[in-house]
């Protein structure tokens, strides 16, 4: 599951696409992995019955993971000031049993995350360079994922969602070795939810790993 913090709201997306504000659905007794960005200033999730805290950064990408183990609702708090609505940045962690997560998630008529990142693709100009027969000499994303990469420079770096994260807002400054610097610059021009999906459509052409910054194992007591 996907979280973008905002001034000042917690936006949720899951892989089948469905998207969610200020509630987190989870279901009982499966392990959960959240992977979050900041689409402002220095956010914190922080779900206090849980046990478990993480800053999310802008930037960045951080981790959680957690397994719920007792049905019900859960506050769901901001606990890194962020402004003057600090306060009302809460929401509730709903914990379903198995069946019933399941059948919530399938109530979704969205496209899947690397669907909607396929459409970005496209809409940004990217398919342009890096669809395979593109008339511009870029990099071939298939495979990229979990790959490791050259970079210009000489050093070496594995294509996790951090450095695709970069690669997009200021590729100036992980140009690939043997490309010209003519990719412009996103920062400012995307949101990180439309990274994500961006970065979803990149990993469902070929993933060789992956390698997110931060997080550990909690469990609920």
């Amino acid at each position: 599951m996907y979280v973008v913090a905002k001034q000042w709201m917690w936006k949720v997306q899951h892989a089948n696409g469905r998207r969610e504000i200020d509630t987190l659905h989870v279901p009982l007794g499966v392990p959960v992995r959240l992977i979050m960005t900041s689409q402002d200033v220095i956010h914190s999730f922080y779900v206090p019955d849980f046990r478990v805290k993480q800053d999310v950064v802008p930037g960045r990408y951080t981790a959680l993971w957690f397994t719920a183990t007792r049905l019900g609702s859960y506050p769901l708090l901001c606990s890194e000031y962020c402004g003057t609505d600090h306060a009302a940045m809460i929401g509730t962690v709903q914990v379903l049993p198995r069946v019933e997560y399941r059948k919530w998630l399938k109530a979704n008529t969205a496209l899947s995350l690397p669907q909607q990142g396929r459409q970005l693709f496209v809409q940004f100009g990217c398919s342009g360079c890096h669809d395979p027969g593109s008339g511009i000499h870029a990099p071939d994303l298939r495979g990229l994922y979990g790959s490791r990469v050259t970079l210009a420079d000489g050093t070496t770096v594995v294509a996790d969602d951090s450095y695709l994260h970069d690669a997009m807002m200021l590729p100036a400054g992980r140009r690939v070795d043997g490309y010209a610097p003519i990719m412009p610059a996103y920062q400012s021009r995307i949101g990180e939810e439309d990274v994500l999906a961006l970065i979803a459509y990149i990993q469902s052409l070929g993933s060789q790993g992956s390698s997110v910054a931060g997080g550990g194992a909690h469990a609920q007591r």
